[in-house]
């Protein structure tokens, strides 16, 4: 699975909003860290989202 920085997010969201409109910025960085780590959180060395 890739894992997309949280520069390349930003950047999907600005062409976004580009594309089809919306409010402008991010509300809550902390809360888009922990949206982007999710996947790859693990308990017991066992993936919570298996490939």
């Amino acid at each position: 699975m890739r894992k997309l920085t949280r520069e390349q997010i930003i950047i999907l969201h600005e062409l976004l909003l580009k594309y089809s409109g919306g409010s402008d910025g991010i509300r809550d960085i902390g809360m888009l860290e922990s949206a982007l780590e999710a996947p790859f959180i693990t308990f017991a060395d066992i993936s919570n989202y298996p490939l």
